[in-house]
């Protein structure tokens, strides 16, 4: 049994805010670099642009593991050669800090302090910056990497130790049925035929948060932490049966919630989003146009504005999808306009990795509540970043006019064909696809590049 260790890691005082919990791994000149192998072999581990390890406020070099002590912040800096990169993450502000308003979507591709990204390895900065964002104004707090990981696999049963400082505390996960993939199954999601289901030990979730001394933990970002451990025990033991580079999480509606946000919390290979709408994927300054802004003139359902923040409901399937610390949010959905990134950003930081997303025609009174318009305004401002990364067959986002989460296998093939490419190898699986319907939005696409983008979408990382 080997050790999957990170003991300069150790958590200190400095370690217990929102920011000091999300620990965010990766930033290896190999996962720097965007490219991965394509085919199964490329889809794994830490070189698939997972979510692992970095301290809010603190520096990390290529390899991931923080340096320690507390920094000023700061924008990334570049080493002179391989993996000399550092990457220092900005001390944000509290909420009643963000003070700049910004109508259009935040660029990927531009540091919270502005500095530009202009090579592959920063991308795994910003988006370690990304996501501790998202933890201190939404979904925090958000458990680390732990400083050692230990486990064993018999048959299908998989026995996981991880420790925190002086804290050690046990998890277990089954892995059932036939097949090479594996899959974290929500409701409603899609899967390779012949999928073994991964699922996780009772009382998780409360483990979690005794390990980390945490009061709430968002059940679908403890998914995406199970995942990882999981994958983490995987990788020790090679002659288990299970090939941790053949994971994936799915699921529909608010299951869609929680595919989206297990996949971003984690760094599964394949994530697939199925009408994952308010609370997900969909667009938060968008909504708020339409919600309570001039689009609510252009909106064209008689039942409904999409759903968004402040009418998102507190509990539901694989709910709540919001934590205490989006109540500033949830009280002033105006303020969505002062947030240093929206949902296209985070669902960014799943590239380099696969991702399939499928969203419903939000027409002309057609699943209004649902705002598959804002759904599809985050994809498509999104696929610029595995464009960027030289990937752009890794993302695929399809729109579909269906019954709530009833598409047809027809409407869903771009899934299979992804399938293909990331756990078959497949190169020649037609996966780079961006299908909008014309009659599908409430907003015309032609006008989303000059109301909500002021970046490069063409721009290309080295």
């Amino acid at each position: 049994m080997s050790v999957r260790s990170h003991t300069s890691r150790k958590l200190t005082a400095l370690a217990i805010p929102i920011l000091a919990l999300l620990n965010l791994s990766g930033c290896s000149s190999e996962a720097g670099s965007g490219g991965t192998t394509e085919g199964a072999s490329g889809t794994g581990g830490g070189t698939s642009g997972g979510s692992g390890g970095v301290t809010g406020g603190g520096s990390t070099t290529s390899g991931g593991a923080p340096t320690s002590g507390a920094s000023t912040g700061g924008s990334p800096t570049t080493g002179t050669g391989g993996g000399n990169f550092t990457c220092t993450l900005p001390n944000l502000p509290e909420p009643s800090g963000l003070t700049e308003v910004n109508q259009k979507l935040p660029d990927p591709f531009t540091f919270f302090d502005g500095t530009k990204v202009t090579t592959k390895e920063q991308w795994e900065c910003r988006r370690k910056e990304i996501l501790a964002m998202a933890a201190k104004y939404l979904y925090g707090p958000v458990p680390s990497e732990p400083d050692e990981v230990t486990g064993t696999v018999s048959g299908g049963t998989v026995s996981i130790t991880a420790k925190v400082g002086e804290k050690t505390e046990s998890f277990s996960a089954s892995i059932s049925g036939s097949g090479d993939v594996i899959a974290l199954k929500l409701s409603g999601g899609i899967f390779p035929s012949g999928t073994k289901t991964l699922s996780f030990g009772s009382g998780f979730e409360g483990k979690i948060r005794s390990l980390f001394g945490l009061s709430e933990v968002n059940t679908n970002i403890a998914n995406g932490w199970m995942i990882d451990r999981v994958m983490d025990v995987l990788e020790q033991n090679p002659g288990s049966g299970h090939d941790p580079t053949k994971v994936m999480v799915s699921g529909c509606s608010g299951c869609g919630k929680g595919a989206y946000l297990a996949g971003v919390f984690s760094r599964a290979p394949v994530v697939v989003i199925v009408e994952s709408g308010g609370g997900g994927v969909a667009n938060l300054r968008q909504a708020e146009w339409f919600r309570h802004g001039e689009g609510g003139s252009v909106w064209q359902c008689a039942d409904a504005k999409p759903q968004s923040i402040d009418n998102l409901e507190d509990s539901g399937i694989c709910g709540p999808w919001v934590t205490s610390a989006a109540r500033w949010l949830r009280d002033d959905p105006s303020k969505v306009y002062n947030l240093p990134f929206d949902t296209h950003l985070l669902l960014a930081t799943i590239a380099p990795r696969h991702l399939v997303h499928f969203t419903n025609a939000n027409g002309t009174n057609s699943w209004c509540h649902l705002g598959g318009t804002c759904e599809a305004l985050s994809a498509w401002a999104a696929k610029p970043v595995w464009k960027a990364l030289g990937v752009p067959e890794r993302m695929g986002f399809q729109m579909y006019s269906a019954n709530h989460c009833g598409a047809s296998g027809s409407q869903t093939a771009l899934a299979g064909e992804m399938f293909k490419r990331a756990f078959e190898g497949d190169t020649s699986a037609n996966t780079d696809v961006m299908n909008i319907l014309d009659n599908g939005v409430q907003q015309p696409v032609s006008e989303w590049k000059d109301m909500w983008i002021d970046w490069d979408m063409e721009t290309v990382l080295q």
